[in-house]
Parts: C-alpha cells; sequence; structure tokens
C-alpha cells in the first residue's frame, strides 16, 4: 500500500481531519476545525494519509506545541488510523514525516501516550521508533466512551521520541533493529505470572517485585480488543493489576524500551539504565 501523508492548513484541509477523527471514535469528542486552526497557529501540526491509489483518507494526527524542560516539543493530541487500513504503514509513515517537518522547525523530541495493553501501539513505538517510555499515568484522559476506550480507565505510557538521539538515528534512519533483538531470552527476566483463563485468555496472577535483572519482561495481553470482546471484566482486571507493576517498576528506575512477541504472547521490555545512556546507545551495543 502507497501513502501520501500531507500537512493539512487550510480550513476545508482541516474537515478532513476533523472526519477522520469522527470515523475512528465515533461519538466521541473530536477535535473541530477551530481547534485545529488553533493547533497551526501556536506552532502545532495536522496530518492526514491517503491511500495514495484510492486517494481513502486512511489516517491522521495532530500534535501541539510545548515547551517542556526547555526542550521544543510537541504532544500527540489525536493519532489514530481508520481500521481498514490498520497493519498497513499509516501509522509508521504518519510518524515519519512528522519528524521529518519536526527536524525542519528545530523540534528534538515528540511524546504521546499509548494504552500499555496495545500491543501493535508498543511495537511501533519501540521497536520501529526506536521511543521510550518513561512514566505512567492512571486515567490520564477521564472516561471515554468511544469504541477504542469503552469500558476500561485510560491509563496511559509516556512516551519520549528524541529525535537526533542515536537510538533514533539507528533505528529509524539505518533501520537498524533496536539493541533489545540482539539480546538472547535467556539475558531476560519475566517479573510477571500468568495463567490460561477458561476461554484461552491469559490472566495476571502474580508479579515479582524483587527482580534484579537489568533487563525485564512484562506481559500484556496479546490482543486487548478481542480481550475486551471475550471478557470484559478480565480487562479490566489486567488494567488494574498491571498499573501497580509498572508504577513499581518505573519508580524503581526502569525504562521500557522494547516490545517482545513470543509464541502467541507479548511483553513489554524494560531496562534499569539511564535515560541518557539508552538514548545514547546505537543499536545493537552494549
Amino acid at each position: 500500500m502507497s501513502i501520501a501523508i500531507n500537512r493539512l492548513k487550510t480550513p476545508y484541509e482541516l474537515a478532513l481531519c476533523e472526519a477522520i477523527q469522527r470515523e475512528i471514535i465515533g461519538d466521541g469528542v473530536a477535535m473541530s476545525v477551530s481547534a485545529l486552526t488553533a493547533v497551526n497557529r501556536s506552532g502545532g501540526l495536522v496530518l492526514a494519509g491517503k491511500d495514495a491509489e484510492s486517494q481513502q483518507p486512511c489516517g491522521t494526527m495532530v500534535d501541539v506545541t510545548c515547551n517542556d524542560e526547555g526542550v521544543a516539543s510537541w504532544f500527540t493530541a489525536f493519532y489514530g488510523v481508520k481500521e481498514p487500513f490498520r497493519n498497513q504503514g499509516v501509522g509508521t509513515e504518519l510518524r515519519i514525516e512528522e519528524r521529518e517537518i519536526g527536524l525542519r522547525q528545530g523540534i528534538t523530541r515528540i511524546t504521546w501516550a499509548i494504552d500499555p495493553l496495545r500491543s501493535l501501539d508498543a511495537h511501533l513505538a519501540f521497536n520501529k521508533l526506536g521511543a521510550i517510555a518513561v512514566g505512567y499515568e492512571r486515567d490520564l484522559y477521564g472516561e471515554l466512551d468511544d469504541p477504542i476506550n469503552r469500558g476500561l480507565a485510560t491509563d496511559r505510557l509516556i512516551i519520549e521520541w528524541w529525535l537526533t538521539s542515536p537510538r533514533v538515528l539507528a533505528v529509524v534512519d539505518h533501520r537498524a533493529l533496536p539493541y533489545h533483538f540482539h539480546l538472547g531470552l535467556d539475558r531476560m527476566e519475566v517479573v510477571t505470572r500468568t495463567t490460561a483463563a477458561d476461554n484461552g485468555e491469559r490472566r495476571l496472577s502474580g508479579f515479582n517485585d524483587e527482580a534484579r535483572g537489568e533487563v525485564i519482561l512484562v506481559e500484556i495481553p496479546a490482543k486487548l480488543d478481542r480481550l475486551r470482546a471475550r471478557d470484559p471484566d478480565l480487562a479490566r482486571d489486567w488494567r488494574l493489576k498491571t498499573r501497580d507493576v509498572f508504577e513499581q517498576l518505573f519508580e524503581a528506575g526502569h525504562v521500557i524500551t522494547g516490545f517482545v512477541h513470543e509464541g502467541g504472547r507479548s511483553f513489554h521490555l524494560l531496562e534499569r539504565a539511564r535515560k541518557a545512556k539508552i538514548l545514547e546507545r546505537e543499536a545493537g551495543s552494549d
């Protein structure tokens, strides 16, 4: 699939972003053309992607400007891909175009928030873009009733994408595999215990809070939406139990740097290391 990414500026163009949002979130609250105009006027970014062949809109992104700790940054306020076009590289292309525009405008860091239980979002952020997760926020957006979030607290991992760091240059510009791909599973310590539920899904049954490994794995559901459809109570159980796990690990100095899918099961990969060391490390190097 060939994807054309365009920056949206005029009210007519911004209406496309609003329409795509509404298709993705249904009756959820979308950012209006007037709000998107304010985003542009204040130094933010609005992008939309189309299938280059059919010209069908397939995804959109909205970044607002911020200056956190003196670093020129964007924060992604909305980011989504329409259902028929998911898993076809649209989200990656939006991020790559976002980075190119940001670098031209002096942006060095882009932050966003992802559901810690969504495997595909983690794979994109950590494995394909070289981003890292540095914190955990409980119920960041409050209660949302759109199809993606309905029924679960909006807990989120806080993602940082340092656009010119050696880590990102290696993964994005040189297409190198992230550091953790060069580690054997024998160097990774699984700190969560899970068991199979009656419906074939897995249930989180324990957490080893005394783990001392430098590289650890935390299991999450392989497919969150399938789990929500089959057993919403079990999905909520995962949310409540993993929030304690992640908060403890971040407090202990861990950073999420990778995502592992092995044997039909999914894991966040965390390292106990300084953020600066992680960002300065090229892929494949210790």
